[in-house]
């Protein structure tokens, strides 16, 4: 009887102690629920485009700029078109509705305020679910009403419309959208359409899309447009209501959260394909600044925020004359020019966007062309920052016949530091070395950067690749044992015959 009561305490002892054990695990869980749900949230993993190769970082001395989740971005300014930020600019990628841009630019050069525009089937011919503002084949519109129709509120459809009224269809209007791109230097933007919508030809990049931006910019009918909050399209033929046009770029709207002081307006653009890119202008300190961002993923208005920073704490506006600039070394012409006084006008009337802390030396270099131009590059260290143009006078022309100078061939095209170092080790760095072959250091950091740009199943893919090659050396390794063990026992078999 003793024994079975023993027995009976011992289970009831060991039942306790699991039921204790279990009542703890159960408050640990617990506790561990409760942190986890009063926690914040986790801020979301960067993509992989957030740590690509940012050129202009390489540059010797250039203040180093902020990583961006865009795939490509830029920041020029636009008075010189010195690019100060760099992230894979002359990558192809698709604008979306940043498109808009050289559309309106070519309708405001071509086509009066007041002219009436009707609008045909064409304006059908949109996806569904794009943007438009609901026009109706037969309704007509001023061309002011067009232009902020397209710029504030990116109407496709109105783009289409005005596109095949200058140009009679829209594909003659798609030509000279690709022909004034060709025109202001773009060497990798091809359009296929005068709104944005997605396809696979339709591509431009951060380098190009920079270049039509400052080009439109010039219009001042442009810069009001993209700096207004919204617009009023009166009553027309057909339709009896107003249509109220908001601009749909935050960052130029006061009352945004995402308004940016300096903001002189841009555009934006969005498809699912092409993702957010976005185009933006600013002024500070009397510096103007345009950035691009494409393929961005949702942070295309902080990207920019962070570009347009970096660019007004880092950089300066200056005279040449304000600074110590001194002509290049082989530069018979500039020195001449230098000591005669030629070039203080010159100086005094152009201006760069220089660090604003100088780590490398200033440095120009003159070139007599064949219309009579004198063209001078300034340089940062070994990086072109820009170059101004003048007509030479009889004063430069005379030096220039002194010291036997030829006039040289013009070059087309605006000079910048990138077209510049793509000469040298990489496509933005600058170097002295007289051969033209990569370094084994550049060719790495190449491999590096495309390695980041294949698709998300690269891994997998390259453990797969991994283990065939280690089985194919694994198994002719065995083959090479094999034969020679066949070797080794035929020679033994002869020996034994011969003995």
């Amino acid at each position: 009887m003793k024994k079975k009561i023993k027995k009976d305490l011992w289970k009831a002892l060991l039942l306790c102690v699991i039921l204790t054990i279990n009542l703890c695990q159960i408050s640990v869980m617990a506790a561990e629920a409760e942190n986890t749900a009063t926690s914040a949230p986790e801020a979301p993993a960067k993509p992989e485009s957030y740590d690509w190769e940012i050129q202009s970082n390489k540059i010797p001395g250039w203040p180093q700029g902020p990583k961006v989740v865009a795939e490509t971005a830029i920041l020029m300014d636009i008075d010189s078109g010195s690019i100060l930020y760099a992230k894979g600019i002359d990558e192809k990628r698709a604008p979306a509705s940043t498109t808009k841009i050289m559309t309106a630019m070519l309708a405001l050069e071509q086509v009066p305020f007041d002219t009436q525009i009707t609008f045909t089937d064409e304006v059908n011919n949109i996806e569904a679910d794009s943007t438009h503002i609901g026009i109706k084949p037969g309704e007509t519109l001023t061309m002011k009403d067009c232009a902020y129709a397209i710029l504030l509120a990116s109407a496709n459809e109105v783009s289409s419309g005005v596109a095949e009224y200058i140009g009679g269809d829209v594909q003659t209007f798609v030509d000279s959208m690709n022909q004034r791109a060709k025109d202001l230097g773009c060497q990798n933007t091809h359009f296929v359409n005068a709104n944005g919508l997605y396809s696979e030809d339709h591509y431009t990049t951060a380098r190009d899309l920079a270049i039509i931006s400052c080009a439109a910019f010039q219009n001042e009918t442009f810069r009001e447009i993209i700096k207004t909050p919204y617009y009023i399209v009166p009553e027309t033929n057909i339709t009896n209501e107003t249509r109220w046009l908001n601009n749909h770029h935050k960052m130029v709207l006061p009352d945004s959260s995402e308004y940016y002081e300096g903001c002189l307006g841009g555009k934006t653009g969005y498809t699912v394909k092409a993702g957010n890119t976005l185009v933006t202008y600013a002024e500070r300190n009397g510096i103007r600044l345009v950035c691009v961002v494409l393929a961005d993923i949702n942070e295309h208005y902080n990207d920019t925020r962070a570009l347009f920073d970096y660019g007004f704490n880092n950089f300066q506006k200056v005279s040449p004359s304000a600074v110590d600039l001194t002509p290049a070394k082989k530069d018979t012409l500039g020195s001449k020019l230098i000591e005669q006084g030629s070039l203080n006008t010159i100086f005094q009337e152009s201006s760069l966007i220089l660090p604003k802390e100088l780590q490398k030396s200033l440095t120009f270099e003159t070139a007599l062309e064949e219309d009579h131009t004198l063209q001078i590059t300034y340089r940062y260290g070994d990086t072109v920052l820009g170059t101004s143009s003048t007509q030479a006078t009889d004063e430069i022309l005379t030096a220039a016949k002194d010291l036997g100078i030829q006039k040289e061939e013009r070059t087309e095209g605006s000079i910048d530091f990138q077209k510049e170092n793509e000469k040298q080790e990489t496509n933005v760095v600058p170097d002295n070395s007289s051969t033209s072959s990569q370094s084994p250091k550049g060719l790495l950091e190449e491999l590096a950067h495309n390695f980041r740009q294949l698709p998300n199943w690269k891994y997998p893919a390259l453990i797969f690749i991994g283990a065939a090659l280690i089985f194919y050396i694994v198994t002719l390794i065995l083959r090479i044992q094999r034969s020679r063990k066949r070797r080794k026992r035929r020679k033994n078999r002869k020996k034994g015959a011969s003995s």
